[in-house]
């Protein structure tokens, strides 16, 4: 969690995020494209699939100036979608073996990539059980 709560705490903003209570206030003011770019980092993916995951077009995303604070259901989107890889690094133990994880077709989730399925809270909601699951040692 502190890794992450640095991540989406914004200093200059006021906003600092010490648990996931935190998240809706953060929600509601919303997340900067500053903040984008260290979700990004923090979570390895592209501005191209983070663009496919939030149904808003790249180029739109690479227009914004850093300051600029996107809407509440972005913002939420972006938050679920950090938490689960916080959670997927803690189970997983390594970043670069829940990356591969995430990039294969997995079996409980009908042959999909999980990395495909984080377009709608409920993908992320599947993804986030099987991860839960792994984490008990249940097959999946």
């Amino acid at each position: 969690m502190v890794k992450l709560a640095k991540v989406l705490s914004d200093t200059s903003r006021g906003i600092e995020v010490k648990n996931s209570r935190d998240y809706i206030a953060l929600t509601r003011k919303g997340l900067t494209v500053k903040q984008l770019g260290q979700i990004l980092e923090f979570t390895n993916l592209t501005l191209k699939q983070a663009a496919q995951m939030l149904s808003v077009s790249e180029r739109q995303l690479t227009r914004y100036a850093d300051d600029k604070v996107l809407k509440s259901d972005i913002s939420a989107h972006l938050i679920q979608i950090s938490e689960l890889y916080m959670f997927g690094y803690n189970v997983f133990e390594n970043e670069s073996n829940f990356q591969k994880w995430m990039n294969s077709k997995i079996r409980s989730l009908d042959y999909q990539k999980p990395i495909e399925l984080l377009d709608t809270p409920f993908g992320i909601s599947d993804v986030k059980n099987i991860i839960g699951r792994l984490e008990y040692g249940v097959y999946s």
